[in-house]
């Protein structure tokens, strides 16, 4: 039978459920279906964000934690990064690779929480950020409301998520990869798992960059970039909270 995506009342527990079924996997998912650039691109998507080492903010739909670590790394002692998300065996996997080490550093904690109800203070965060998240929740529109909210005036915003390739000779291409390849990948390492099918069809309602850009602003942020990796098919968006 073809595969169907989750209804949108039933979307956020497969979402959640999937997520953990999948936890131990996913990085090396990410690994072999990017050949290893999502670092990279996640490595960019900080830089972008200019972060002061003073700076706290949170990495919300945290998975693993690879973009909170990159984040403290960028962060001196008085900074700090809060790492949430709905997947609890995700969040035992971020738990592990966000521990201090030795000497002072950066403030760091691990928490469940729902990408649509934060439990921060309104205003309280310099940034945040949100990996492969937005394109999982069930209201995107009120996840990008709830992101500003927790932002300071003239905080940041940076989101990194699949994006539409803009050379239409290539999306043939792309689009075999990504529909065919991806869920023949996510099959080697977990068998019967259709979590790596999700991953290719939950794009397809998703946005653009330019749809996306005029949702942020739509939502209250004052200016929205973005920045195309492999043709489009995968982007950071930025924003800015009105300062």
């Amino acid at each position: 039978m073809p595969y169907e995506l989750p209804p949108p009342d039933q979307k956020a527990r497969y979402v959640r459920t999937k997520f953990d079924e999948i936890a131990r996997q996913y990085d090396r998912f990410n690994d072999l279906i990017t050949q290893g650039q999502h670092r990279r691109w996640k490595r960019v998507l900080v830089g972008r964000l200019a972060l002061r080492p003073d700076a706290k903010g949170a990495d919300v739909c945290c998975g693993t934690g690879d973009i909170a670590l990159r984040a403290l790394k960028r962060l001196g002692p008085r900074g700090g990064v809060l790492a949430a998300d709905f997947s609890l065996n995700m969040l035992r996997i971020a738990a592990q690779r966000l521990k201090p080490g030795p000497g002072a550093g950066p403030s760091r904690q691990v928490l469940c929480a729902d990408a649509l109800r934060l439990p921060f203070r309104t205003a309280s965060l310099d940034f945040v950020t949100i990996g492969y998240g937005l394109r999982n929740v069930t209201d995107l529109d009120g996840c990008l409301r709830e992101l500003l909210r927790v932002l300071k005036p003239g905080g940041v915003m940076g989101s990194l998520d699949v994006g539409k390739v803009r050379y239409r000779l290539l999306r043939p291409w792309t689009d075999a990869y990504f529909f065919r390849v991806v869920p023949w990948i996510g099959r080697l390492l977990q068998p019967g798992q259709d979590m790596f099918t999700y991953l290719p069809q939950s794009s397809v309602a998703y946005p653009d960059q330019a749809a996306l850009r005029q949702r942020l602003l739509d939502a209250g942020f004052a200016r929205a970039d973005s920045v195309d990796f492999v043709f489009g098919a995968s982007v950071i968006h930025l924003a800015w909270k009105p300062g």
